[in-house]
């Protein structure tokens, strides 16, 4: 069969069970809805419920008749029921809350995926059962899997292109699928030029899916987040094992093990995966979307990734923070109010250089929003909120041309300043390997939320010491056994710590643009 007709599957490998009948909200059974966790619902919940905000959930359909999540099904305004025609002129037929593309003619859930998903993102508080992250936010239903739970790549991406014309601020994807579609990264694009926010599920096979990618969640797009799963363990939480991962397409994670839900019977079940886990972000972008409308959707992805908590373990994805998420996006919302009025301006305060590394300090005023960094023309950076200064590692020691691009909340620039930077060319740096010296050239580019592009070759040795893959995220480091020094003109020095142990992969963790820390990256060592 061809590829496109079975391509496209929900992420489901974990067994579901029946949940005792709760009443809502149960920090018992809801795990996820305690105030011990990351998360903190009950926190965010005193800033924001999601009210005025519709989150499109693209899935095996929904349980319409479910009590906890009828009173949030979205109904379409222009269209008539029942009378057989497409009265708003959108392509679709009594599409009353949202539309089947399966070819099964019903937006019910034969499945009880997209049940499942629907009540962690917007499951009523009323008194019974369960409480949605957003419960007074809008449930779309986009049907794109059938009764088996399997579907096409063209259903999806007709699913992404609905539910972006239609009104959804938010789209939820627990889904995948191996096939790399034209079509489904195109209505991607086209989301994202709706400003629509993307949630996609990583996928259940422990694996790093920035090497082997899955799709949809490898698309790169500033308008898409990949989530991986959290489990409740004893000392907070933990990634699962069977939870994908990797630092550039899985930058955050959410609760995705035993996790309490709605249920295509009209009852709850309990369900573990990534697929669990992506609906509480959705869920989470939501309570940001209602307490400030103004956002874009890569705003809202930026403060998602930017208040997300980090594990001690470098690489790893952050806890999604529901509380400072939405405090983050209220005290976006209030700038933007109080910034009426003034001139829009953006201006380069200055930019120190030492060594490579050039510390630039800037200012914003007015209706700027963010930041948009460009380095001889090509963009390296960009500044979310109120974030200064920031830190390049340049290329070589030639003048560049630094411009600073203010731009309003939808992405439009509206000022713009500009510096030289560079200039003179010092001696290159300095390796001490087994106690001969060879030269090393140190290349690196520090990217907003992105891994550093690292390469550092040892010269007299003719062999690449490491490569730091852009695109990738990966160290791919030749093996050292034994201390390895390193300095540079400007005095950095890196000696390895004690106990450090041989460097085989490594992958990055926050951004550390200082050459030391490069230096730390590249050549870490086994003390003899």
């Amino acid at each position: 069969m061809a590829r496109a007709l079975v391509a496209l599957l929900a992420v489901l490998p974990l067994a579901a069970s029946a949940a005792p009948a709760i009443a809502d909200p149960s920090p018992v059974e809801q795990w996820a809805a305690s105030p011990q966790t990351v998360l903190d619902l009950p926190g965010a919940w005193k800033l924001s419920q999601g009210a005025g905000v519709m989150v499109a959930v693209v899935d095996s359909g929904i349980r319409l008749s479910h009590p906890d999540l009828a009173p949030n099904l979205w109904t379409n305004p222009t269209e008539i029921p029942g009378n057989d025609k497409d009265d708003d002129g959108n392509g679709y037929v009594d599409d009353i809350h949202g539309v089947d593309l399966t070819g099964e003619h019903s937006l019910n859930d034969q499945d009880g995926h997209g049940t499942h998903v629907a009540g962690t993102i917007a499951a009523a508080q009323n008194g019974q059962g369960v409480v949605g992250v957003a419960y007074k936010a809008k449930l779309m239903t986009v049907r794109v899997l059938d009764s088996r739970g399997s579907g096409s790549t063209k259903m999806l991406a007709d699913g992404i292109r609905y539910a972006a014309a239609n009104g959804a601020q938010i789209i939820n994807l627990s889904l995948e699928t191996t096939a790399d579609d034209p079509k489904v990264r195109a209505a991607v694009k086209e989301a994202a030029a709706a400003n629509v926010l993307i949630v996609c599920s990583a996928g259940n096979m422990g694996r790093n899916v920035d090497r082997r990618p899955l799709y949809p969640v490898s698309i790169p797009s500033d308008n898409l987040v990949g989530v991986a799963a959290t489990a409740p363990a004893d000392d907070g939480e933990a990634i699962p094992q069977f939870s994908n991962f990797g630092p550039l397409t899985v930058p955050v994670a959410a609760p995705g093990e035993g996790v309490v839900s709605t249920a295509k019977d009209g009852g709850y079940e309990t369900r573990s995966g990534t697929s669990m886990a992506a609906p509480h972000v959705s869920g989470v972008a939501a309570l940001m979307a209602s307490v400030a409308p103004g956002l874009s959707a890569q705003q809202l992805r930026g403060l998602l990734l930017e208040h997300a908590v980090r594990p001690p373990t470098p690489g790893k994805p952050g806890y999604v923070d529901a509380l400072g998420s939405v405090q983050a996006a209220a005290q976006d919302a209030r700038a933007a109010i109080s910034t009426l009025g003034q001139t829009p301006t953006v201006r380069i305060l200055s930019a120190k250089r030492r060594g490579r590394v050039i510390r630039v300090q800037m200012t914003k005023s007015g209706a700027v929003s963010d930041v948009r960094v460009r380095l001889d023309g090509e963009e390296v950076s960009v500044l979310r909120g109120k974030r200064s200064p920031l830190t390049l590692v340049l290329r070589n020691f030639k003048g560049h041309q630094l411009l600073a691009e203010g731009l309003d909340a939808s992405g439009r620039r509206i000022a713009s300043a500009k510096a030289r930077v560079g200039g003179t060319s010092p001696a290159p740096a300095t390796i001490a390997l087994s106690g001969s010296t060879v030269a090393g050239a140190a290349v690196a580019e520090v990217l907003d939320a992105r891994p550093h592009a690292t390469r550092f070759t040892l010269v007299g040795g003719g062999t690449d010491m490491g490569i730091a893959d852009a695109a990738r995220g990966i160290v791919d480091a030749g093996l050292v056994d034994r201390p390895l020094t390193a300095s540079d003109p400007a005095g950095l020095t890196f000696t390895p710590l004690a106990g450090s142990t041989t460097l085989g992969f490594v992958t990055r963790g926050a951004p550390q643009p200082d050459l030391a820390r490069i230096l730390r990256w590249i050549a870490a060592s086994a003390t003899p």
